[in-house]
């Protein structure tokens, strides 16, 4: 009797109904096998007894994750669907996301997830059932928000069971991209095809596009001292240049301008407004799958999440020996060129719908998994204290001009972030 007290406590009622419906189904056809020969049942009707059958199993394995605050939109799911994390290829499907608290009430959700960015205090959320698992989910690096963000309650310490973070410790890492190796080389990106098609253009030397005009890691002081020494053309908000206009999301409408910087650029600059460990943007990964050289600017570990050879570590010249080192190889194909050669090797996966919905699928993984029950009592120490940030000065590069701090100065979802 517990056991189903528990199970139809975690339903909501317009389930319970369909559970009810189902059920009474269910007895009539299988009152009806009772009364008839095996050879008499008719071969549909087994096959919808299966289907009802697997409808209950379904509805009562059901895990519920809601959205507290809600902000970057559905995550690449459709909400309230129970059949949302099949469609999008999850390893474990019996997941259900809402952002209605009518719908998925707190009292009943498997898992809640708490967006940091916009968590001005912690919810009054009583009872926590034992199954139960609070979630809270990073974007940036807590350097973006005061220490004394939330309206602190003596329950803070104890509250989160989990984090969804760029972070690699983080229980579910919300990468911004990520590189595999492929099984067959494609042969369609060869070093000879790379160089034939770029030899049909005349391509100048750096440009980027930059949508946020500060930045923590003083990327735009850098950027400033390069530019005494070579050009580098600037585009987007924050930049004296403009992208192609094009129409569709803001997300689907960067990409035509950053196709245009490849074409037209041997070098992209994907430099991070800060520099912390494991923080890279999707920019990086959008810039590596083009027929161009990112050059990075941050703290991931770079030389473990790309091939060898395929970016350019900004941090590790100062302005004025980057500036000769692009030069250099600007003289030389052979040099420049093999910054390609992994092309037929690696597959590059920055695309929206995979980075989006990744976080959640392993979430929904995570809920079906039978790990010990885990509660962060100093999320402090966790999030700012462990979190390792630094800037140009720390790895032996003096900045005059450190730009502009201001961080705020263009709100934008991270689908765009630089």
């Amino acid at each position: 009797m517990h056991v189903f007290q528990t199970l139809f406590s975690r339903l909501d009622r317009h389930r319970i109904f369909y559970l009810l419906w189902l059920l009474f189904l269910l007895n009539i056809f299988t009152f009806k096998q009772l009364t008839l020969n095996e050879d008499d049942i008719d071969g549909k009707e087994r096959v919808i007894v299966k289907r009802i059958d697997r409808s209950i199993l379904r509805q009562l394995d059901m895990k519920k994750i809601l959205m507290w605050n809600p902000w970057y939109g559905d995550f690449g799911f459709a909400l309230d669907d129970d059949f949302a994390f099949s469609r999008v290829g999850c390893k474990f499907t019996n997941c259900i996301l809402s952002k209605n608290k009518n719908i998925v009430t707190p009292e009943q959700a498997d898992a809640i997830v708490f967006l940091y960015t916009n968590l001005c205090e912690l919810p009054k959320v009583h009872g926590r059932q034992e199954f139960q698992r609070f979630v809270l989910l990073t974007d940036d690096p807590p350097m973006c928000y005061p220490r004394n963000y939330f309206e602190r309650t003596n329950l803070f310490g104890s509250f989160f069971n989990w984090t969804i973070s760029y972070r690699e410790n983080a229980d579910v890492t919300w990468k911004r991209g990520w590189i595999e190796k492929v099984e067959k080389p494609t042969k369609k990106n060869s070093l000879a095809q790379i160089r034939l098609r770029s030899n049909d253009k005349k391509k100048k030397l750096v440009g980027w596009y930059v949508a946020r005009c500060g930045s923590m890691s003083k990327r735009e002081g850098y950027i400033n001292e390069l530019k005494e020494y070579i050009q580098v053309d600037s585009f987007g908000p924050c930049g004296n240049m403009s992208c192609p206009e094009t129409n569709g999301s803001p997300g689907e409408a960067l990409q035509p301008c950053l196709d245009m910087l490849a074409d037209n650029y041997k070098f992209v600059l994907a430099f991070e407004r800060f520099i912390c460990d494991d923080f890279v943007t999707k920019r990086f990964f959008d810039i590596l799958s083009r027929e161009t050289v990112p050059i990075v600017f941050g703290g991931a570990d770079y030389a473990r999440i790309a091939p060898p050879h395929s970016f350019i570590d900004a941090l590790s010249f100062n302005p004025r020996q980057l500036a000769d080192r692009l030069l250099e190889l600007d003289k030389s194909d052979r040099q420049y060129f093999r910054h390609f050669w992994w092309k037929d090797f690696y597959q590059v996966h920055s695309g929206y719908q995979e980075l989006s919905t990744r976080p959640f699928c392993d979430l929904c993984e995570k809920l079906n998994s039978n790990l010990p029950r885990k509660v962060y009592r100093d999320i402090d120490a966790w999030w700012y204290n462990s979190t390792k940030c630094s800037g140009p000065e720390d790895h032996g590069i003096v900045i005059r001009n450190k730009g502009n701090e201001d961080l705020h100065s263009i709100q934008i979802p991270w689908s765009l972030d630089d």
